[in-house]
């Protein structure tokens, strides 16, 4: 599976230069759709053992963002180490979507990457773009490098209203803040809560992206909603096992050699723990539920597999097909529960 991603490996590693790549590009090297836990670990082995790292880190850079393949550096004479790379545990700004269209342009079909207009550009020609993609503002820049401001409907709504003929972008410029593509995720986020909009620079110092409120509302809702679903799917299975089963029942699901923690009450459980419980055909009777107990078992055991990627923090969004599983679990317990009224 890994063969492609080995001999990439061992290219990069003879040449004893640095290779721009994608964690997309590894990721699909690697025989793999998603850059899941186990991908991340696999692909850091392979990354030890032809003596390379990466920056951003693999594990935690954009999908589809850019990041540098780089030969380790060799020691010294003296035992230093020249240009050491350090490994990032901060969140940053490039993990964001909206701070890498110009690289998503290189890396989705049909991506069409960072749309600005000049200064010199008609009012009515930005509008149009505006309303073609849906946009509330856009920058306004001078090149790739270089930031002019950006309009907006907010903008041109108050230049119209205090009585300024708009005929060109100029008339309806505005200030815009610039952030880095590196700088910490949870500094920006105050900065774009509150100036509501910003645009970001990459390493070659190309306006990369732009960024939303809205943007940063949507990831935290979609790193959020899993964990929240899960959580509540626990409460209510914890709701469908208590005052059921005893001690002895619950100790003879337990793999005793390697689960040693005390268990005072059904939270000390994993989540595999209570699919083993359905699974026992004996302890699923004492629950007395009028339910099909193997698609109960499939219903968990599908949102056990889920829940594993969830909390080990797999970098990807979850897939549709995932957080359906979530709610459409969380929908048939809750009714089971409202309806037996436990």
């Amino acid at each position: 599976m890994s063969i492609a991603l080995e001999q990439f490996f061992e290219e990069i590693k003879k040449s004893k230069k640095t290779k721009k790549t994608s964690p997309k590009h590894i990721t699909n090297k690697f025989g793999v759709r998603k850059r899941g836990w186990r991908v991340v670990e696999a692909v850091n082995c392979l990354l030890e053992k032809y003596e390379l790292t990466t920056n951003p880190e693999f594990g935690s850079a954009y999908f589809y963002g850019e990041i540098d393949v780089i030969p380790k550096p060799k020691l010294a004479m003296n035992g230093d180490v020249k240009n050491p790379k350090y490994s990032d545990p901060i969140p940053r700004l490039s993990l964001l979507r909206a701070a890498n269209i110009n690289n998503l342009k290189k890396e989705v079909e049909n991506e069409l990457g960072l749309i600005s207009v000049t200064k010199e550009c008609s009012l009515m020609e930005a509008t149009t773009l505006m309303l073609r993609h849906d946009f509330s503002q856009l920058p306004v820049l001078a090149g790739q490098r270089t930031v002019d401001g950006l309009i907006s409907w907010k903008s041109i709504g108050i230049a119209l209203t205090l009585g300024k003929t708009c005929t060109t972008v100029a008339d309806c410029l505005t200030e815009v803040e610039v952030l880095n593509i590196d700088d910490p995720i949870f500094k920006a986020v105050s900065i774009i809560l509150e100036k509501e909009v910003v645009l970001v620079r990459d390493k070659t110092n190309t306006i990369s992206g732009i960024v939303t409120a809205t943007d940063v509302g949507l990831l935290f809702h979609k790193l959020a909603e899993p964990f929240l679903i899960i959580e509540q799917i626990e409460n209510l299975v914890r709701r469908l096992l208590d005052d059921k089963l005893t001690f002895d029942n619950i100790t003879t699901v337990l793999d005793t050699n390697t689960y040693d923690k005390e268990i005072k009450s059904l939270s000390d459980l994993t989540f595999g723990h209570y699919v083993r419980i359905i699974e026992n055909k004996t302890l699923y009777e004492k629950l007395d539920l009028k339910v099909d107990r193997a698609t109960l078992q499939k219903i968990l055991d599908d949102v056990r597999k889920v829940r594993n990627d969830v909390m080990h923090f797999n970098p990807e969004e979850l897939e549709d097909r995932e957080i359906v599983i979530l709610r459409e679990a969380l929908q048939f317990l809750s009714t089971i529960v409202k309806t037996i009224g436990i």
